[in-house]
């Protein structure tokens, strides 16, 4: 079985999804938080809940359509047979004139049978007659079904008059058997009543049953099992399933390949949220032929690392399953070498299902990888401004909330690059640079309207910083001054940093000490500049001086290096400093960040 599309009206944030098509292998859901990756996951469950999309215009019950998910899929001839010698009867619509025993067996002998169903709450799979689309029935003449029946092992076909057709109801059982749905939650499974049973249900509920069936009726493919979490988790060492005096089973999980004592184990309802999640997923690509399964945010309940084991296992050794896996995280996106990558965005109540390119997203993790940048950087943005490091990329949303007193827009990032020199190279591999950055913006969301840069000055001259505008054709842009640090030279603020952080002073330093200390250094030979009057504030002094190393310089000496000044660590705590003391200092800057931000809105 597998899931060909699916199109959902009226649930949750969607009011019409569109078709969405999945295939083989992974099938990847990327968004934001609350983008609609869940409720789309939630969408395919076999019970599909009665959550209505509203909206300002329509938000009771009385004025909105129940939901109503359309959905595509595969099933095959032999699961058909299979399932109806566990019971029932199946009716399988067949034209007038026709062989009613030929036309059912060669309908069941189909490797493939597409059906196009639809859910709703409360119910089971329904399609227009005859299901399986293979005759046009115009609502006139006779209607015969082929009768499908299993008993003792041998399946019988007989027929009957009238309209009946049962494919979408053995459809749904399949779809119940199958599928596998796995939240983000944390799953309730480390306990069950003993039943022997060999394969889990949708909400995995009976699994430690299933494994104590697994370890006594097929002991390698249990050893297997083990293996793989071992390979997962190197915490876990073995796993074994026990009665509980209360007559439950419980599964237990060793730190150890050795099982001495069972005080050594612990409750696999005591573990980790990731562990139960992985145990339940394993168990069922092992024990079921082709399942779909749904895992919604992947990550969240797993370390990148385990996340990273348990994809290259399901994507080596169980490829006849479908996974359908909804993300943000860049390890997911870049590690599970996708079929299919649908994006979903929300703007106020409605989310949108967008298709992306796979060979842009190939395109773009080589280019990514080249450069030494995140995929999770940029995959969410609509617009993007590539900054000097990691402290901008802290400091300058805080600059923007201090001068609007609002958030930066959504869909905006500032995110870092990887590494400046390269736009400080001759002109023709800075074009070529600008160039990467902006095919690396565009192809990582091909939503994505503009990006710009935002470099420090640092030693550029007037000169160099017109050509890189020009070669940027104007989305680079220069901080005023020579660093983010020129802005926060104030005694105060660098004498509280220095007291907050020496546990071992005496006596604690006083703006006095520091402006005395700022000046002697800003006079040495190390940090002269021809800029230099003998006045802290002076703003041609600041704009050019070595701002970063002169507070390093300085917290080292008076805390006799107790305390350093870490530009990436400590910057944005002294800016907050700053802006308590004297907001107006940091007007420019703050300035400098709102046209930034103008700039690609």
């Amino acid at each position: 079985m597998r899931i060909e599309s699916i199109r959902v009206f009226g649930f949750q944030s969607f009011s019409d999804s569109g078709v969405i098509g999945f295939t083989d292998g992974i099938n990847l859901v990327v968004g934001q938080n609350n983008a609609g990756k869940s409720a789309l996951l939630r969408a395919m469950q076999p019970g599909l809940a009665d959550d209505r999309h509203r909206t300002p215009a329509a938000w009771d019950d009385s004025q909105l359509a129940p939901p109503e998910v359309q959905i595509a899929i595969v099933i095959g001839g032999e699961d058909l047979r299979r399932e109806v010698l566990r019971g029932g009867q199946l009716f399988i619509p067949f034209p007038e004139g026709t062989n009613f025993r030929g036309y059912a067996n060669d309908y069941l002998d189909q490797v493939d049978i597409p059906l196009l169903l639809t859910h709703r709450p409360g119910t089971e799979f329904s399609a227009s007659y005859p299901s399986h689309r293979q005759f046009d029935w115009n609502g006139q003449g006779a209607q015969f079904s082929a009768v499908v029946g299993g008993g003792g092992g041998r399946i019988t076909i007989s027929h009957t008059t009238g309209g009946h057709d049962s494919i979408p109801h053995y459809a749904f059982r399949l779809w119940n058997r199958d599928m596998f749905y796995f939240s983000a939650e944390r799953m309730n499974v480390g306990e069950s009543a003993p039943h022997h049973v060999t394969r889990l249900v949708p909400n995995a509920s009976n699994l430690p049953a299933v494994l104590l069936t697994l370890a006594g009726d097929r002991g390698d493919l249990f050893q297997r099992l083990i293996r793989h979490l071992r390979e997962i988790f190197p915490t876990v060492g073995n796993l074994s399933v026990r009665p509980r005096p209360d007559g439950n089973i419980e599964v237990r999980v060793w730190p150890t390949e050795a099982m001495e004592r069972v005080e050594l184990s612990f409750p696999l309802l005591q573990s980790g949220t990731g562990v139960a999640q992985v145990i339940s997923i394993l168990t069922a690509v092992l024990t079921v032929d082709h399942a779909v399964l749904i895992i919604d945010e992947i990550n969240s309940f797993l370390h990148p690392a385990a996340v990273k084991g348990l994809l290259r296992i399901l994507q080596t050794e169980y490829t006849n399953h479908q996974y359908i896996i909804s993300t943000h995280a860049p390890e997911v996106i870049s590690f599970s070498n996708p079929r299919t990558v649908h994006l979903l965005k929300r703007n106020g109540y409605e989310s949108t299902v967008k298709k992306l390119n796979l060979g842009e997203i190939d395109a773009f993790r080589e280019v990514a990888e080249h450069l030494g940048v995140s995929m999770s950087d940029v995959f969410a943005a609509d617009r993007i401004i590539w900054v000097e490091g990691p402290t901008e990329e802290l400091c300058f949303p805080l600059l923007y909330g201090y001068i609007t007193g609002n958030p930066i827009p959504r869909g905006t990032i500032f995110t870092s690059v990887m590494a400046t020199g390269d736009f400080l190279a001759k002109r023709r591999d800075r074009e070529l640079i600008y160039q990467i950055y902006k095919r690396l913006s565009q192809t990582a969301v091909p939503l994505v309207v503009s990006f710009a840069f935002s470099f420090d000055s640092e030693n550029l001259s007037d000169s160099d910083k017109s050509k890189m505008v020009e070669d940027s054709r104007g989305a680079m842009h220069f901080l005023p001054r020579r660093l983010i640090e020129c802005y926060l030279i104030n005694p105060l603020a660098i004498a509280d940093f220095i007291s907050e952080r020496d546990t071992h002073v005496t006596e604690a330093i006083d703006a006095e000490s520091v402006a005395a200390a700022l000046k002697a250094h800003a006079e040495s030979e190390r940090f002269m500049i021809e800029e230099w009057a003998g006045d802290l504030d002076d703003p041609d002094w600041l704009a050019r001086v070595d701002a970063a190393n002169l507070i390093a310089t300085t917290c080292a000496e008076l805390s006799e290096h107790r305390v350093t000044f870490n530009k990436k660590d400590d910057t944005l705590a002294l800016l907050r400093s700053v802006r308590a003391i004297n907001p107006d200092q940091l007007s420019e800057l703050s300035e400098y960040v709102h046209s930034l931000v103008r700039a690609v809105v």
